[in-house]
């Protein structure tokens, strides 16, 4: 799996204004190029009045810009490629410009979409997403506190389960995958049943 950086999923905006006219950056996570479009629209929709929605996305091997009726190559591009520096993927930003009345030109204009975009991402919380292993281990009553003191600075505990024995569900990063099976057979002595459930990519933090 590839491992990669991007946004939360809770919008940022970030308006800035330069010669009167107001740049209105808003970015957002997204899982693929049609949750792009759907934001893209909806800002289109929540600005029908502004002079400009200008928009850039990368969600993988799908990226997209437009400079909606900006000068070609003043608006979209520069925001692709401050996203595409800041070494995020999954993400996308439109800028909305309410004209001023005081025109740009064309080194203006990047400036100001490409800094506008700079903002919003700068406001942005960002999320390194890891390839991860989520298990399942199910141990004796006697050995739930060990268990969870060794394992508290590796995996983050997603759930536990009381039954017959306890079932706790641990997530963590794959390059720990030995790690924490020696922890298992250590405090269990072996008699610890560790159940792999699915690899995936996921934010893993223990902050």
């Amino acid at each position: 799996m590839k491992e990669y950086t991007t946004i939360s999923s809770i919008e940022t905006v970030a308006e800035v204004v330069i010669e009167k006219s107001r740049f209105i950056a808003s970015a957002i996570h997204v899982d693929n190029a049609d949750q792009a479009v759907e934001y893209i629209n909806a800002k289109r929709k929540k600005y029908f009045d502004a002079t400009h929605n200008c928009y850039a996305y990368i969600a993988g091997d799908k990226a997209k810009f437009s400079d909606d009726g900006e000068p070609q190559g003043t608006a979209g591009l520069p925001m692709y490629e401050c996203i595409k520096n800041n070494g995020l993927d999954y993400v996308c930003v439109v800028v909305t410009r309410y004209f001023g009345g005081v025109k740009l030109g064309a080194g203006g204009l990047v400036r100001a979409y490409s800094g506008s975009c700079a903002e919003v991402l700068k406001q942005c919380d960002k999320l390194q997403m890891t390839d991860c292993t989520r298990v399942e281990v199910a141990i004796d009553y006697s050995l739930l506190k060990p268990l969870r003191k060794a394992m508290e600075l590796h995996a983050i505990e997603e759930n536990v389960f009381f039954e017959d024995k306890v079932r706790l569900v641990y997530l963590f990063p794959s390059v720990l995958s030995n790690t924490i099976t020696d922890i298992v057979t250590q405090i269990t002595l072996g008699k610890g049943i560790l159940t792999v459930k699915e690899q995936l990519l996921a934010h893993f933090s223990k902050v």
